[in-house]
């Protein structure tokens, strides 16, 4: 992933080269392509390129437009190129730079230019004559954008990072990001771990004039009225697929060879077997390696090894296997590092650690996940009412038998729950205020499915976390994409739209793109694209999938694409048991010393006796496992950034 950065002086002051190089060289990294820089009295500017594609169209660099007086630089890959083409000046044609297509697309469009981008990216815009900066970031925030704003100065880059290494800026932490991260990490976008510092947010414009005066607009966002309806079920797997090869198709444009991390779960899987489908039937697409977790005996309950093998012999793709005994969270301190900018890393980071470290010597250009297919296709996102309405009363019936099981509930119980409140719901929305609604699922007797949308961010905090400090720093009364999914109008809708907002997840695919960036390797998520959040938003969500079906569309777009056996056999197993046994072993004394004389007791986050009680209850088997990784994960980044 490339980057960019900039120090823009609003009162006329030259920039110093040397600010400038420190900005960029605090991520090397991104620019093994080349850096370029470019100074002019109060306006710096910087870009690294990491260049993937085949043809050098990839190129992050600065584009000059002397006509208008714009400074344009963007970290991209774009993904309608041919559009973008068409509709920018004639000076630009098919041949050029996705930066400059972009650039003409801005120019040609006005207002509604970011909305027709297609792709991954985050720009700059200097505005010569008007003394603006505009930056903008993709509509699923698959690459990074940071700014501050100072009264007589613009700082931007890539990383937060960046942005600390210029002279003068403070480091200061925001207690209420700390927070977020304590409910479950779900800080949302634009919330950064560092006061003074802002994140451009997933499809957000910012534009900031020479008075620092600064206003931002959303240019995207799904469409809650929606609809697609088709006759037949097949349709909607067909739709999918195509959408979906359409993604992996664009995401190819890059050198050979591109990695996939291969599990075996649908979401890679199914991006795996479009890109060899797409081989066999002769396009010229980079063949694909992939890079998979295997097990010994004592977790052979994770290992995924066989439906690994049969995509992968299948479309002919050499796997480097991954032992998940080099991998053991949090044992290896060289790959158990946070990232400066943020405490968000997975406790499989190791994994992830050494399958890019094999991709990058393998001369591996870009490597492919599968990350938010689970919340595009995934999750708990039940429309038994949907099933009904369809006429498919055997299939209700079966559904809400399963759902009971699982729930224990009682059978009227079920029924009322996943069937008759969530029909009223949706029958009464749009003729009562939102308020009484919600004073509805409120009266409700203990479901917390249907507290929902009350949504305290401390309701996903641990025992250990102090209810005290999340009151101090002040989180709203509910997560704000549970607020935006209220405009959904039938609940299996808001559900998904939940899922797929999810600030956990746009932090999870941030972590990675650093992670990748790294190493010196691009990131593709073909599940991140806008056009099939769309599409699946718009869907009947009980075609998308079910408790007895999970990821039902995904597993039926494969039909004739994926072989047969490994549709029938593909589903992801948790490693769960990898990280307990770490916990309880290898890691025990390591996390027994980040819980005693800890930071966050310190900054008065949590309860460290309790908790250091409650661990080890836990490792002695008294009590199951609870959700101790934002902590850990916190404590790990306060030690090595805060000392």
């Amino acid at each position: 992933m490339s980057g960019i950065c900039g120090i823009i002086h609003l009162d006329g002051r030259p920039v110093e080269r040397a600010q400038l190089e420190q900005m960029a060289m605090r991520a090397a990294y991104r620019g093994p392509s080349g850096v370029e820089f470019h100074l002019d009295g109060p306006v710096g500017l910087a870009s690294l390129s990491l260049d993937v594609t085949p043809d050098g169209t990839g190129a992050c660099h600065l584009v000059r437009e002397h006509r208008h007086g714009l400074l344009f630089l963007a970290d991209a890959r774009l993904d309608n190129r041919d559009e973008c083409a068409a509709a920018s000046p004639q000076s630009v044609g098919k041949a050029a730079t996705d930066v400059e297509l972009m650039l003409g697309t801005l120019m040609q469009a006005g207002e509604k230019g970011p909305s027709r981008l297609l792709g991954d990216f985050a720009y700059a815009l200097w505005d010569c004559q008007h003394r603006r900066l505009h930056l903008a970031r993709d509509a699923m925030g698959l690459r990074p954008l940071y700014y501050r704003l100072e009264e007589n100065r613009i700082l931007f880059a890539s990383e937060v990072q960046q942005i600390l290494a210029v002279p003068g800026v403070p480091r200061r932490l925001n207690e209420r990001a700390v927070a977020w991260h304590l409910c479950c990490m779900q800080t949302p976008p634009g919330e950064v771990f560092y006061s003074g510092i802002d994140e451009v947010r997933p499809a957000e414009e910012v534009v900031i004039d020479a008075s620092a005066v600064k206003r931002s607009r959303i240019f995207w966002q799904p469409d809650p009225e929606s609809r697609i309806r088709y006759r037949d079920e097949r349709d909607y797997a067909a739709h999918l697929r195509e959408i979906l090869t359409t993604s992996v198709r664009a995401r190819m444009r890059a050198q050979d060879p591109v990695g996939i991390s291969l599990s075996g779960g649908v979401d890679s899987t199914c991006v795996a077997s479009l890109a060899g489908w797409l081989r066999q039937q002769g396009e010229d697409l980079p063949s694909m390696r992939a890079y998979s977790w295997v097990f010994p005996e004592a977790f052979a309950e994770c290992d995924e090894s066989e439906t690994i093998y049969r995509i992968a012999n299948h479309f002919r793709m050499p796997v480097t296997e991954i032992p998940a005994e080099q991998t053991s969270p949090l044992v290896d301190d060289d790959l158990n590092r946070p990232h400066e900018d943020d405490p968000f890393f997975s406790m499989f980071q190791p994994f992830m650690e050494r399958s890019l470290s094999a991709a990058a010597k393998d001369g591996v250009s870009t490597m492919f996940y599968g990350f938010r297919g689970d919340v595009i296709c995934g999750g708990s996102v039940d429309d038994v009412p949907g099933i009904l309405l369809a006429g498919h009363l055997g299939e209700t019936r079966r559904n809400l038998a399963r759902l009971a099981r699982i729930q224990s509930l009682g059978r009227r119980q079920a029924v009322t729950r996943f069937l008759v409140r969530p029909m009223i719901l949706d029958l009464l929305k749009g003729h009562h205020p939102v308020t009484w609604l919600d004073s509805l699922r409120s009266a409700n007797d203990g479901d917390a499915s249907v507290k929902r949308l009350e949504a305290s961010p401390s309701r996903h905090a641990e025992r250990h976390v102090l209810l005290g400090f999340l009151d101090r720093v002040g989180l709203p009364a509910a997560e704000p994409h549970y607020l935006a999914s209220r405009a959904w109008p039938r609940q299996a809708a808001r559900d998904r739209y939940i899922h797929i907002a999810s600030p956990l997840v746009v932090r999870g695919v941030g972590y990675a793109e650093r992670m990748t960036a790294r190493h010196g390797v691009g990131l593709a998520d073909p599940w991140s694209d806008r056009r099939v959040a769309d599409f699946i938003l718009a869907c009947p969500q009980h075609l998308v999938g079910t408790v007895l079906e999970p990821k039902r569309i995904a597993r039926r777009a494969m039909v004739g694409i994926m072989p047969d056996e490994a549709i029938r056999s593909i589903g992801k197993v948790s490693p769960e048991g990898l990280y307990v046994d770490a916990l309880r072993g290898r890691a025990h004394d390591k996390v027994l010393d980040l819980l005693t004389n800890s930071r966050c007791a310190d900054l008065g986050c949590i309860d460290e006796s309790a908790l250091k009680a409650r661990f080890e209850r836990f490792v002695g088997g008294r009590e199951p496992i609870f959700d101790l990784w934002p902590t850990l994960s916190l404590e790990l980044w306060l030690r090595r950034y805060w000392a």
